[in-house]
């Protein structure tokens, strides 16, 4: 059976629908929260330095932060859900459907303030804009660095076969336990990513 360890400082942090999977098989820990293991980033290049940025709290704030929400918030938020979506949406702007899109992601035992004092992480304590939008790019790099690595393997495996580029697509889901229903759209932004670093290397040869 399965230890599950302590839960860390977390802050829950909005991540495209179909890295989900790759997060939980890749980077997800011994901790949980119900059926998602917390992500841990820290050991990725940058993180340790997006994380010693200014934080923010969130539950007295006027306007939070949209893309990141404390633990204290997100409790919150689901209870609320429950009780009166249609309210929590109109406060929030948060659906159901939205909350999911929010993984936990584990966070240093101490934080900078916006007045620049160290302290410790708490409940209450949430990604500031600049560190959620730092952290979501270096979290979609990593998902797409992966998918590279997955799309050389493929084609190495399948050296001298014709396949449809959503067949690697379908494997990459299927080997991080993402709903193939992600493959398509997953094959359309790789294809595009693709052709837009041949464009750079042609204008930077």
């Amino acid at each position: 059976m399965e230890k599950n360890y302590p839960l860390p400082a977390i802050c829950w942090l909005k991540v495209t629908d179909y890295m989900h999977g790759w997060l939980q098989y890749e980077l997800g820990g011994g901790a949980r929260i119900k059926d998602q293991r917390v992500v841990c980033v820290q050991h990725l290049p940058g993180a340790r330095d997006i994380l010693r940025m200014e934080t923010a709290e969130d539950t007295t704030a006027q306007k939070p932060v949209d893309t990141a929400m404390s633990a204290t918030l997100r409790n919150c938020i689901a209870a609320g859900l429950v009780l009166n979506a249609d309210a929590v949406e109109y406060l929030y702007g948060m659906t159901k459907e939205t909350l999911q899109l929010f993984v936990p992601i584990e966070c240093p035992k101490m934080c900078l303030t916006k007045n620049g004092v160290l302290r410790p992480w708490t409940q209450d304590t949430t990604f500031s804009h600049k560190q959620a939008t730092a952290l979501q790019r270096l979290l979609r790099e990593e998902f797409w660095r992966a998918v590279a690595e997955y799309d050389r393997e493929y084609a190495r495996e399948h050296l001298g076969e014709k396949y449809a580029q959503v067949d690697m697509t379908e494997g990459f889901c299927e080997r991080t336990a993402t709903p193939d229903l992600y493959a398509e759209t997953m094959r359309r932004e790789w294809q595009r990513r693709c052709k837009r670093i041949k464009e750079l290397s042609a204008k930077h040869p």
